[in-house]
């Protein structure tokens, strides 16, 4: 203002007194102050933009989608959902997180459109099937990504699966499934509830017959439930999650587990490694028994920046281990043990 007043005064001042001139310097002196104050004011505001934010410059008011690779109701959807409170919390941003169901080949489409046709700017990630990365490598029907390309985020649990079967099969051993079909259902060819059936049926012998075309595991059981199948072979934490009662009425009996360690809470039941015979065998069983890291695992599209992956890796980690959300979890008797995504990238590699 002092400035402003000074270089609008276009006459000639008048002849002044000593004092006058005196109070003048100081008021010059005091103008170049507020000149220096006024031009590092500016320098600071205009470094204020530089530095803000990016991150919660891209996230604000933005929508991200998670691409859930089954469909509608199954524990992937219903994990995303009771996460992503938390997950927008944490992500400087907070972005609203929706769901869009994509189930189909068995996690392969989710997989497909992650990869090729989702935006890389970091709204849109996934959960895919734990044996996404397996179906690349066995060169499954229509598999168009590279599993390593994908950005680990984090996960919720260590997913443990079983082979398990309904008790009115007449069926309680492997040895006894190699004598007596059992039908098995499955959502695709590239998923493990047809891989793992039909694995086990080559190096253990076996006459698991598979059922395709269901909706993921919520189809699956579903039609257990209906007498469409008998048998499964997933996660053994859906049944724990959606069919307490299978367990409670003694409706199932688990023939192996599809681990590379036996279940803790089943400790009786055999690995599908035990129970195999040669090297090769044990050598397909072992891949086969190793995804438990990316059954409850997001990732994200491969080219997204790195900060935002960061920033996603992050909120993730902290929504895992939000004390609410493991409460609430556990209400609803889904397990939560957070896995690392470095562990997950190893995994995927």
């Amino acid at each position: 203002a002092v400035l402003a007043l000074f270089a609008g005064h276009k006459q000639t001042p008048p002849r002044r007194g000593r004092q006058e001139e005196a109070d003048m310097k100081h008021v010059h002196k005091l103008s170049a102050s507020l000149a220096g104050i006024t031009l590092l004011g500016g320098l600071a505001g205009s470094s204020g933009p530089a530095s803000a934010d990016a991150i919660a410059d891209f996230y604000t008011g933005k929508i991200v989608t998670i691409v859930v690779a089954a469909g509608p109701g199954g524990n992937y959807s219903v994990y995303s959902q009771m996460l992503a409170p938390y997950w927008k919390k944490y992500l400087s941003g907070h972005p609203t997180f929706i769901i869009q169901n994509m189930g189909g080949a068995g996690g392969t489409k989710a997989a497909n459109y992650l990869a090729n046709s989702a935006p890389n700017d970091g709204s849109f990630i996934g959960i895919l099937e734990s044996t996404t990365p397996l179906n690349a490598r066995l060169r499954a029907t229509g598999v168009k990504y590279d599993p390593g390309k994908f950005h680990s985020l984090g996960g919720a649990d260590n997913t443990r699966s079983m082979l398990t079967v309904m008790t009115s099969a007449g069926v309680n051993t492997m040895e006894e499934a190699t004598k007596k079909e059992l039908l098995c259902g499955a959502t695709g060819k590239g998923s493990t509830t047809y891989v793992t059936p039909a694995v086990i049926n080559t190096f253990l012998g076996t006459k698991f017959k598979m059922i395709l075309g269901y909706r993921g595991m919520n189809g699956v059981n579903a039609a257990i439930d209906k007498g469409e199948v008998n048998c499964r072979a997933a996660v053994f934490a859906s049944i724990e999650n959606s069919r307490p009662h299978w367990i409670t009425e003694k409706k199932i009996v688990n023939l192996a587990a599809i681990d590379t360690e036996r279940h803790p809470d089943y400790p009786n039941v055999p690995t599908l490694l035990e129970l195999a015979k040669g090297a090769d065998a044990k050598a397909v069983l072992t891949l086969m028994s190793n995804n438990g890291v990316l059954g409850r695992a997001w990732v994200a599209p491969p080219n997204v920046p790195k900060d935002r992956i960061a920033a996603l890796r992050e909120a993730f980690w902290k929504g895992f281990n939000d004390p609410q959300a493991q409460a609430e979890l556990k209400k609803r008797n889904m397990r939560i043990d957070p896995v690392r995504w470095e562990r997950q990238q190893q995994t995927l590699a």
